[in-house]
């Protein structure tokens, strides 16, 4: 028996394979691009702080800069945590001709470690921890269903518009001086969507913005100030099992802006270094993996996962490993009409 292939399902398969290649070759170049993208070196900001100073003082300028990142990344990290849109691996699409609408509420909670300048007088700081709670509101908006292919092949090149806005909650006791709002905007362009075939595979790429968040130690005379605004890109895949859903990724982190610090002298009474490198970029990866519940139109999801760390900074030996990496957990309920 001999199986013909007509000349519509023989360009149908063709449009498929570039489909795929297409995916796939833009996935490769996002993480190989962006894996080879390097974080700003922090050593300027450390020789302009520690100018003029004493070596104890030198020691805790690196030790206040390499806080600043973390303080900065932690932040972005509780706001940025996982996929853009709670367990969805697909554009939602459009409705009858209209865009659907997806409101998104989560919880979250953030772990990250940076030097312990808030005590530390003798210059030498210990490491220590600290937890971010994020509320974060989010709408998605479907603009495109984009093509299908083939039967049960279809969201491809899909679009939806996201928008968000999160409030950070900052422990006094820690050292900041107030909460931490932040403002979104991006997309998802859609590789496929999840049907019974194929996962559903989505690319996202998100701007946010906030204020400059501030931490100070009255007791030792130290003081933090750091812009927090973040590019975030995240591909992910999911596959729905019914009313049950699973899904992963990876994404990359720029975190951009100005960074400050102002640092006391142990050696010099009355002494003080300090300074602000303007622009700094710095980069990490996220991974990320979660399961949902689908109940009609609402949709209830658990996800978790860490961010990779930072580079080291030369000359620095104290506790405090920029490497490490930071978890994150989110608790999320999503409403699609």
């Amino acid at each position: 028996m001999t199986t013909r292939i007509t000349g519509q399902e023989f360009r149908s398969l063709g449009a498929f394979r570039r489909a795929v290649s297409g995916g796939a070759l833009c996935l490769l170049v996002l993480s190989g691009s962006f894996g080879r993208t390097n974080a700003q070196d922090l050593t300027p900001l450390v020789t302009q702080c520690a100018a003029g100073g004493s070596a104890l003082l030198l020691t805790s300028c690196r030790s206040a800069v390499l806080a600043a990142q973390a303080i900065r990344g932690g932040l972005a990290l509780a706001d940025r945590t996982g996929p853009e849109l709670s367990g969805a691996s697909s554009t939602i699409g459009r409705r009858l001709g209209s865009p659907r609408v997806s409101l998104d509420f989560r919880l979250r909670l953030a772990r990250f470690t940076m030097p312990n300048i808030l005590n530390a007088g003798t210059g030498v700081a210990a490491e220590t921890s600290v937890n971010v709670y994020g509320l974060k509101g989010s709408v998605a908006v479907g603009l495109l269903d984009g093509f299908s292919l083939m039967p049960t092949v279809g969201g491809v090149f899909s679009l939806d518009f996201l928008a968000s806005a999160s409030f950070m909650l900052m422990e006094e006791s820690d050292g900041f001086l107030g909460n931490e709002n932040l403002l979104s905007l991006g997309g998802r362009l859609g590789i496929f969507r999840e049907s019974f075939t194929l996962p559903g595979v989505t690319v996202s790429a998100v701007q946010s913005f906030g204020r400059s968040v501030e931490w100070e130690s009255v007791v030792v005379g130290s003081s933090i100030d750091a812009d927090v605004s973040t590019t975030s890109v995240r591909a992910t895949v999911g596959k729905d099992f019914f009313t049950f859903a699973i899904l992963g990724g990876v994404g990359w982190d720029w975190d951009r802006g100005d960074m400050g610090v102002q640092v006391s002298d142990p050696a010099i009474p009355g002494g003080q270094g300090g300074g602000v490198l303007g622009g700094l970029t710095t980069r990490r990866t996220v991974y990320f993996g979660g399961v949902s519940i689908t109940r009609l139109v609402f949709q209830f999801s658990l996800e978790g996962g860490w961010a990779g760390g930072y580079e080291d900074l030369a000359g620095y030996a104290g506790a405090y490993q920029p490497g490490a990496r930071m978890p994150f957990i989110s608790v999320a309920g999503r409403l699609t009409i």
